[in-house]
């Protein structure tokens, strides 16, 4: 009877005994004043990403592996990458900004915006196995939401080359990551996988315009002789984009298709082109902004074509035009 007693009372002072694990994690938790401005701004970002940013995009991206990733792997890698979080708030404030007017000029808008691009720029400086699935991570955010900063910033450039400059920069990334499902070699492919399909697998020729044809570098005396070779093979690939319109095929096709140029196709060199402002590659840019015209008209596209169409045309001069 006294060993069964015994037996008893020990077993109640050990359930009633503190667990020495939790309780300086419990004293630590609850220590500090209220919560500070920006930390609860954090939370209603968080809050705008989760319940209504990512719903905004399944209208774009139209496949539940890419939702569900953006809703659940991304903001847990977010927690172990301070980069990566900076950029899931600054996407959520973008969106904020954009539904709702009234609050936009009170958002610290830049304040976000240059610490996210600041702490990306760092991550990509030191890529490493450890961090590379989130600097993928940011950096498909930060394309996906690249039209909609540059419209609520009011930038005065050409939209889309920001939006090139992130597309032309994935395909140097290391491809041992892991995101939106995709196995390390599927991620790690030029195509991107599920968010801008592949233009690879389109089997028309390339063929370039006639309209584009005229404006190609001709004579060595060029200036632009030297780059002709580039010039070509970009227009040449847009058109084959243009071609494929003819063509019956699934509107979401033709998007990833519109999508997968730009983060497929295009090299560096024309970029480099477009952002030092030659006429040639503007002008070869303004038959591509016309298909931004056929992606979806939500806050991540809209006005996009329109924009940056104006800019051109005030920049080739009237012997371009």
């Amino acid at each position: 009877m006294r060993e069964d007693t015994g037996t008893v009372s020990s077993s109640r002072d050990e359930s009633n005994t503190p667990q020495p694990s939790t309780q300086p994690l419990l004293q630590t938790l609850s220590e500090g004043p209220h919560y500070s401005a920006k930390h609860l701004l954090d939370l209603r970002l968080m809050h705008q990403y989760s319940v209504f940013t990512v719903q905004s995009f399944e209208a774009v991206w139209r496949n539940e592996r890419v939702s569900d990733a953006m809703l659940r792997e991304i903001p847990q890698l977010a927690l172990d990458h301070d980069f990566l979080m900076d950029t899931v708030l600054l996407v959520a404030m973008i969106h904020l900004a954009y539904t709702d007017p009234v609050s936009r000029e009170s958002l610290p808008i830049y304040l976000y915006r240059d610490q996210a691009l600041r702490s990306f720029r760092q991550a990509v400086a030191s890529i490493s196995t450890q961090n590379i699935s989130a600097v993928r991570a940011a950096s498909h955010l930060l394309a996906v939401v690249s039209f909609a900063i540059d419209r609520v910033t009011k930038h005065s450039g050409i939209w889309v080359t920001n939006w090139l400059a992130l597309a032309v920069g994935q395909r140097n990334l290391p491809s041992n990551g892991r995101l939106y499902g995709l196995s390390s070699s599927q991620a790690g492919s030029r195509s991107t996988g599920s968010l801008y399909g592949s233009f690879s697998d389109i089997s028309l020729p390339a063929a370039v315009l006639p309209q584009i044809q005229d404006i190609l570098p001709k004579e060595e005396s060029d200036c632009n002789w030297g780059q002709r070779g580039t010039l070509y093979e970009v227009t040449a690939s847009l058109g084959t984009l243009i071609a494929i319109l003819g063509e019956p095929h699934e509107q979401l096709w033709l998007e990833k298709k519109i999508k997968a140029w730009a983060f497929d196709v295009v090299p560096s060199e024309f970029l480099e082109m477009v952002q030092r402002g030659n006429h040639r590659a503007l002008i070869i840019l303004a038959y591509y902004l016309v298909l931004l015209n056929l992606l979806p008209a939500t806050w991540i596209y809209q006005d996009v074509a329109s924009h940056d169409m104006g800019i051109i045309e005030e920049s080739v001069g009237v012997e371009w035009r």
